[in-house]
């Protein structure tokens, strides 16, 4: 394990600590005032502690070397995990708006709702602000520290940081709705919980909608954004050339930090294999130039272009949209 995998493992398990802390102490507060917007940033972040736990996992795995098990690695166990994660928080944000409408409705139609009772609620928000700026803090070090390939720690910051907003405009809703009893908004004040939760509800939903497309595009084998795959195909047919090979096509994909790149060349002299070997592990140096994250590479020499008309792996007419790493 090289030095930029551990500090990806330690950040994370720093991260699940302090997300651990966090749920708990949402929980306990949501016990203690009835709020709902506390039980969802607590369950949010509870998640978010489960799921740094399989991702320690999942590092693990797509770092580790091929074998026959997993001959093009185990990276697509990235995107996989993405999707579980996308869908348990789109499960959580459905339950919470769908409770949370009710409560509206409930109010509107002359029923009583359970007040929110505000005592302690300023030192938690406190201290829920400082523990995921620390977070982000952490994480976004790791992640510089480690080279900036980790897409993990990446994401863990941003929600960090996500976080920490959330707890900051849900503090001052909550603890700001006493003060709307003696203005003309005074009805609006026994729903103020259930309308922060609205809130929360539609800040959540467009992280996981937009990790699961990514997971689905990336688990189905979609390429790589044409931009990328032209910049790379256009370099490396110069390099290529400078070996007395042409480059007839080059293929890439990727699935969560990793990129399976094949190149097909077409070399102007017979090669061994061991030459073929030696092409390969250029190509992978290359790629380390090219490409934010790790890469495995392979060299296949033919004449014949893969998607010629009329072949099985023909190439579709559109470049299908992927969003871009970089």
């Amino acid at each position: 394990m090289d030095a930029s995998q551990r500090l990806e493992r330690r950040g994370l398990r720093l991260g699940i600590a302090g997300n651990l802390i966090g749920a708990v102490s949402g929980i306990a507060m949501y016990l203690h005032s009835n709020s709902d917007a506390l039980l969802l940033d607590g369950l949010y972040t509870a998640i978010l502690a489960g799921s740094g736990l399989v991702a320690l996992q999942v590092s693990r795995a797509s770092l580790a070397p091929r074998s026959r098990a997993y001959p093009f690695g185990a990276s697509g166990q990235e995107p996989l995990y993405s999707l579980f994660q996308a869908l348990v928080m789109l499960g959580m944000v459905g339950y919470a708006a769908i409770t949370a409408s009710g409560k509206v409705i409930t109010s509107l139609g002359g029923g009583v709702v359970t007040a929110v009772q505000t005592s302690g609620l300023a030192w938690y928000f406190s201290a829920m602000v400082l523990l995921n700026g620390l977070l982000w803090w952490q994480y976004r070090s790791s992640w510089r520290r480690s080279g900036r390939q980790s897409a993990l720690l990446e994401a863990s910051a941003r929600s960090a940081l996500f976080d920490a907003a959330v707890s900051v405009g849900t503090g001052v809703g909550l603890l700001g709705a006493p003060q709307l009893l003696a203005t003309p908004l005074a009805a609006v004040a026994p729903i103020t919980d259930a309308l922060i939760v609205l809130v929360l509800s539609a800040l959540f939903l467009p992280g996981p909608l937009r990790a699961l497309r990514q997971a689905v595009a990336e688990s189905s084998g979609v390429g790589v954004e044409a931009e990328l795959l032209e910049r790379c195909r256009r370099i490396l047919a110069e390099r290529f050339g400078q070996s007395d090979c042409a480059l007839v096509e080059l293929a890439m994909i990727k699935l969560g930090r990793t990129y399976t790149v094949v190149a097909y060349v077409n070399p102007a002299q017979p090669r061994t294999g061991a030459e073929l070997d030696q092409l390969r592990l250029r190509l992978e140096t290359w790629m380390r130039e090219l490409v934010p994250g790790p890469a495995l590479c392979e060299v296949i020499a033919t004449a014949a272009h893969p998607y010629r008309p009329g072949s099985a792996d023909e190439r579709p007419a559109r470049w299908p949209r992927q969003r871009s790493e970089q």
